[in-house]
């Protein structure tokens, strides 16, 4: 938790101004400032690692100025070594597709070979323009250990103790800044920048990071127009960004296709498809690194783009691209609500036509090569195990680091609720919630941690039914005895009065089966009627204490080592329609995990847009007068009659984990109305049910001072701004979340 709340300090002070970034220039200009930087490169008479090496003697020697000269040199002799890398295999590649074959009938594959020994005979040529940095002979590489402290940014970590003994302090804080932005968990350098603030001349608004992507500074102006409502001036800097971003991931991929020792001595095939998989392993990385912002890895930067061009499109009057910037949206997340009603909206205009919602060519290229690529590595992954074992053997060194990496860019993935990386429950729209998300933290700055376990009434009466052993499963139980029928019944009138239909899926009142018509009602919206007086407080009360009761049981039972939070509540209501047949077999939910994909028989995978954050979940029902819609956890995707059912009855809840291990659904309602509170809940703190911090203090100033004294108040479906207007407008409101615990 001390090294969480340090570096939100950090990303607090420094990474939020991103207009301090520096300007980034056109390809053109880049290749100009290049060619002068080989110039200037040419006269030091030394290769890089030289260089390197020499910089590193310095530091040793403490020659402070020498060492700042030569690490400087050195990361602008990596930056141009990298630029003519990536030129020349862009180059070749593009020369040897253009070049018609020497015998036109394709036997054996020959064409494909045919163009690597041409792109072969071109980097021969080619590579003799960087040979001056890199070393005299024709194809040297830097060497690996060199070049791998060069990515690394391990330059900076002995370049600003230089600039600090030199008293060059805002520099030495740069410095250090951009190697944290690599390496975040450095406790010695994190202690070190924060005595690096409180230095003379130290502006923590002027702390940048030296190494930031080229799309960075663009795309945030980009923001910054929108937010002001310049669209024309946003149109012309997200297209750029976009264009920026994407030449940048081309440019990581084609730096990927170096060298790769192997370790042994394969035969030819063998040797080509381990080289290739190697590469395509480095590649997939690329948008990681473009997406890690300062420090905050932002999941979906790309998509976000195409979510900023639609709207600004369309208030130039420019309907046309805005329903291409939909369309290439919900390539990226066909589910998004938002999104979805935004085409629905932009169709019913009289002026669009259906041809306009055509994916931009780029977005579709980037993912269907993204599918292809992930689908060919599980694919070696799964049916290549010598090359698997082969790949363990090569890294066994690096194994920890690897492992540590990966564990820290799932949490990365985690940290920054954003509209850029927000895949939202029901109920939500990814904009709304990161408004209410900034806003809860600006009003709550003080605090380094929000808790979502208020000191409510929690009953410890209820008994487990069933275990693991008797539902067939891991991380699985079912307990009766959290609701008495009284408790039930009052549920169920409170969702009579409030449940809104089809809500969290468009008003679509059957949004999973035909046969049924769905209810349901948020922490969010039942806060909302308490504060505009439109239903009583004690059932707002009563839908926090029994959902609050379900989670404490859910933690304690699996001796949890981190907090659970509520990531997501809903009082829903099925009930069958009285069309339905009795013999009906389709079912109420489809069978699915909680936090993954499920897109093949029981294959189960953690990507967008599925709901990645959540840990654990539970249901909690309250009656069992009607027919059909028993749960059940189910083996794979097509089990119907599976052993392991549990059927509802009030105070009864089933709870498991929310992964793949835990596939579920619900058989179809065939008679009556079926009511359950559905939770889900994280361990991730920065994904917590911000509804419900809110609802809180609504609940307080509520008792204290009555609810707020406005006359025919209608709360929205999309209520969520509605909530983000009451924290900024009501200062009683404020204080009551202030004081919140």
């Amino acid at each position: 938790m001390i090294r969480f709340v340090t570096l939100l300090f950090l990303c607090g002070v420094i990474t939020c101004n991103n207009d301090t970034l520096s300007t980034v220039t056109s390809g053109d200009e880049q290749v100009e400032d290049l060619g002068t930087e080989e110039k200037n490169w040419s006269a030091k008479n030394k290769t890089l690692n030289e260089l390197f090496k020499d910089a590193v003697q310095a530091y040793l020697e403490e020659n402070w100025v020498r060492c700042i000269d030569d690490f400087n040199a050195v990361m602008q002799g990596y930056k141009v070594y990298r630029r003519m890398i990536v030129n020349c295999r862009e180059k070749c590649r593009a020369k040897a597709a253009g070049t018609a074959p020497i015998f036109p009938e394709n036997i054996d594959d020959l064409h494909f070979y045919e163009k690597k020994v041409r792109e072969t005979l071109c980097l021969l040529t080619c590579n003799q323009e960087y040979r001056e940095i890199a070393g005299a002979k024709a194809l040297k590489m830097l060497p690996r250990d060199t070049e791998q402290k060069l990515i690394d940014h391990h330059v900076y970590e002995y370049l600003h103790i230089c600039y600090y003994q030199k008293n060059r302090y805002q520099d030495a804080a740069n410095a250090l800044f951009t190697f944290l932005v690599r390496h975040p968990e450095h406790e010695a350098s994190i202690e070190t920048l924060k005595r690096y603030l409180t230095l003379p001349g130290v502006q923590s608004e002027n702390v940048v990071n030296l190494e930031s992507s080229p799309y960075v500074s663009i795309y945030f102006k980009g923001v910054s127009a929108y937010e002001n409502e310049y669209y024309a001036e946003a149109v012309g800097l997200f297209e750029t960004s976009l264009k920026s971003y994407i030449e940048s991931e081309e440019e990581c991929r084609f730096y990927c296709e170096g060298s790769f020792d192997q370790g042994w001595h394969p035969e030819f095939t063998s040797s080509i498809a381990n080289h290739f998989a190697y590469c395509l392993k480095c590649k997939r990385v690329c948008s990681q690194v473009l997406n890690s912002i300062n420090g905050n890895y932002h999941r979906d930067m790309l998509k976000s783009h195409y979510n900023y061009l639609q709207f600004s499109y369309y208030k130039l009057g420019n309907l046309k691209a805005a329903c291409t910037a939909v369309e290439s949206y919900l390539l990226f997340d066909p589910a998004d609500e938002t999104m979805l009603q935004n085409k629905e909206y932009y169709k019913s205009q009289p002026k669009v036509k259906d041809e306009y919602f055509t994916s931009r060519q780029e977005a579709v290229v980037y993912l269907k090569r993204q599918e292809y690529e992930l689908s060919l590595l599980r694919y070696i992954s799964d049916e290549f195990s010598a090359i698997d074992a082969k790949f363990s053997k090569m890294k066994k060194k690096k194994q920890q680091k690897k492992e540590k990496n990966e564990n820290k860019e799932k949490e990365l993935g985690k940290k920054l609720i954003s509209e850029a990386s927000l895949y939202p429950p029901p109920g939500h729209s990814s904009l709304t919630q990161a408004k209410l998300s900034s806003n809860l933290s600006k009003i709550q700055e003080e605090r380094h941690e929000i808790s979502d376990t208020k000191e409510l009434r929690v009953k410890n009466v209820a008994y487990i039914i069933a275990k693991e052993e008797e539902l067939g499963g891991k991380n699985r139980y079912v307990a009766d005895g959290f609701l008495n029928s009284t408790e039930c019944k009052s549920l169920i009138k409170f969702a009579s009065m409030t449940a809104v239909e089809g809500d969290g899926y468009s008003e679509n009142k059957s949004p999973h089966s035909k046969y049924e018509r769905f209810e349901g009602i948020t922490i969010g919206r039942t806060a909302l009627m308490v504060y505009f007086g439109q239903i009583e407080p004690e059932w707002l009360e009563i839908f926090l204490e029994t959902s609050e009761q379900a989670r404490d049981h859910v933690e304690r039972y699996f001796g949890l080592d981190r907090q659970l939070y509520f990531t997501y509540t809903h009082l829903v209501c099925r009930t069958a329609l009285p069309d339905s047949p009795m013999d009906r077999n389709d079912l109420s939910h489809k069978v699915h995990g909680d936090n993954c994909l499920l897109i093949e028989k029981n294959t189960c995978v953690q990507e967008s847009p599925a709901y990645v954050w959540r840990d654990h979940s539970a249901i909690l029902y309250l009656n069992d007068d009607f027919q059909g819609g028993e749960f059940f956890f189910a083996t794979d995707q097509i089990s119907r009659d599976a052993d392991n059912i549990v059927s509802p009855r009030c105070g009864r809840m089933v709870a498991f984990s929310a992964g793949g291990e835990n596939l579920h659904g619900v058989r179809g309602v065939l008679r009556g109305k079926r009511c359950a509170l559905a939770l889900w809940f994280t361990q991730d703190e920065n994904y917590i049910e911000y509804e419900r911090v809110l609802a809180r203090a609504i609940l307080e100033r509520v008792r204290s001072i009555g609810p707020f004294k406005e006359k025919n108040v209608q709360v929205p479906l999309k209520y969520e701004d509605i909530l983000v207007q009451c924290v900024n407008n009501d200062e009683l409101l404020r204080h009551f979340l202030k004081s919140s615990p």
